[in-house]
């Protein structure tokens, strides 16, 4: 049992609310990066994506310079095998360079709210998490129905076996589900420390200036400020633009926040 006990412990250790902090930072570190290198290979496939269109468009213009001068056989559409050809490769061409532009575009999403994310974290601006937190639910569960939809097929297995494939969905799914368990974890801490640290205005009752000078009187001459309660005096306030207030701030912050 103490072991169980102290294996338990090494594993709580991150979320733990002393280590919480650092937790998020790398993993707000780690999504830029991955983000980063996700971005990267998209424009790079976008990139060459735009080349064989280019190259196409040339080869489609140089086959219609031929048919000029060489008689080639045509089909009962009047098209030939070549500008089938063309035509089904321009087809695929136009659907890949759409679908990376879309790729490109998500990528680009994900990049600047991995960047939000790990701002947030370094300032505890707990605004900044939001972003992040609904772009990676939908992430996670758009990839776990892609590993759904691609373990269904069996051309899958042809590679890899079936419960080795089903085995690495799982713990990339788990480690998705648990890295934005994390996170949500200490964006819930923020958002409470934030609700503690607001200004909350109060209406203090504050003795007359008749009272203390009455209060003096019966005291023998002393100072009236004795007789005030302590936590009516004045400079145990805080006086600002809508009266008087009082700072709420949790004495645990530090465990929380550093």
């Amino acid at each position: 049992m103490r072991l169980i006990d102290k294996v338990r412990q090494m594993v709580l250790v991150p979320v733990s609310p002393k280590y919480l902090r650092i937790s998020s930072i790398l993993i707000a570190i780690y999504k830029v990066l991955v983000a980063h290198v996700l971005l990267f290979i998209m424009l790079l496939g976008l990139a060459h994506a735009e080349e064989m269109s280019t190259i196409l468009g040339a080869d489609i213009a140089d086959q219609k310079e031929r048919e000029e001068y060489v008689y080639i056989p045509t089909n009962a559409k009047g098209e030939t095998m070549n500008q089938m050809r063309f035509k089904s490769a321009a087809n695929l061409a136009s659907v890949t360079l759409c679908m990376l532009y879309i790729g490109t575009t998500l990528a680009t999403i994900y990049v600047l709210s991995c960047l939000g994310l790990l701002i947030g974290t370094l300032r505890n601006r707990h605004e900044f998490f939001i972003p992040w937190m609904v772009v990676d639910f939908f992430g996670t569960l758009i990839s776990a129905s892609v590993m759904i939809a691609v373990g269904y097929n069996k051309m899958a297995y042809c590679v890899i076996g079936k419960w080795q494939y089903w085995g690495f969905c799982a713990v990339m799914v788990a480690f998705n589900v648990v890295v934005w368990l994390v996170v949500r974890m200490f964006y819930k801490n923020l958002v409470h420390m934030t609700k503690l640290r607001e200004v909350a205005v109060v209406a203090i009752p504050y003795p007359s200036p008749g009272t203390g000078a009455t209060a003096a009187a019966v005291n023998g001459g002393k100072n009236s400020s004795s007789a005030v309660p302590y936590h009516y005096r004045r400079e145990n306030m805080h006086l600002s633009d809508g009266g008087l207030k009082h700072m709420l701030l949790d004495s645990n912050e530090a465990n929380y926040l550093v």
